[in-house]
């Protein structure tokens, strides 16, 4: 006979932050990299899961995602942790959660495509890691949704969005040194800015239906 948990159980489930899970993500995968030795080394990189600075797959498509939880050392992955949880949880607060996972998963896979693309066309030895597409994308996603007409009404709450423009600047400069993969980081761009600009044009259009409905 089946035991029924109670609502108020699951409910603390139910809260989980979508951020707070890839921040744990991020942070398991680097305590792997420091159980295996794996930390700054490409070669044990890529056995974990990084994507080949060859730009070849050969069939193991678990890079395209495993690549994000993987950091080059412990400044990679604080840089990303903090802005990570400051843009994410911006987003999961004054929209939903399940838009700042779309946009999550699209930043990731767009990067990886983005990164995949420049090595196939310069192919090199070597591993690329780390979630900076997707911080990349978030940021991109935020000010697209703080643009809308509507942004401030959603929670009350405003966007800062100077700060947002100012860590993406930033981060496109620091794009420009050696090691640092800007295709990705453009690639995280777009994978956040196209799913943000197409669901708040149709919150939108859904408010405009409501509005016209309701004149009626």
């Amino acid at each position: 006979m089946g035991t029924e948990i109670p609502s108020s159980s699951r409910e603390p489930m139910r809260n989980v932050s979508g951020t707070i899970i890839v921040v744990a993500g991020l942070l398991i995968g680097f305590a792997i990299e420091l159980a295996t030795h794996a930390v700054g080394s490409e070669a044990a990189l890529l056995k974990l899961g990084a994507l080949p600075d060859n730009g070849q797959l050969n069939g193991q498509y678990w890079r395209l995602a495993t690549y994000s939880f993987l950091h080059f050392n412990g400044a990679h992955l604080l840089v990303n942790v903090l802005l990570l949880f400051w843009v994410g949880r911006m987003i999961e607060k004054r929209v939903n959660r399940a838009l700042a996972a779309a946009i999550y998963l699209s930043s990731v896979l767009v990067s990886a495509t983005g990164i995949l693309t420049a090595h196939n066309l310069n192919p090199k030895t070597g591993a690329t890691v780390g979630a900076s597409g997707a911080v990349f994308g978030l940021l991109a996603a935020a000010l697209v949704i703080s643009y809308r007409r509507d942004a401030n009404s959603l929670t009350g709450e405003s966007w800062p969005r100077r700060w947002l423009w100012c860590a993406l600047l930033v981060g496109l400069g620091v794009s420009f040194l050696p090691g640092i993969s800007m295709a990705g980081h453009v690639g995280g761009i777009i994978g956040g800015a196209l799913p943000a600009a197409i669901a708040t044009a149709l919150n939108h259009t859904k408010i405009k239906r409501r509005a016209a409905s309701a004149t009626r």
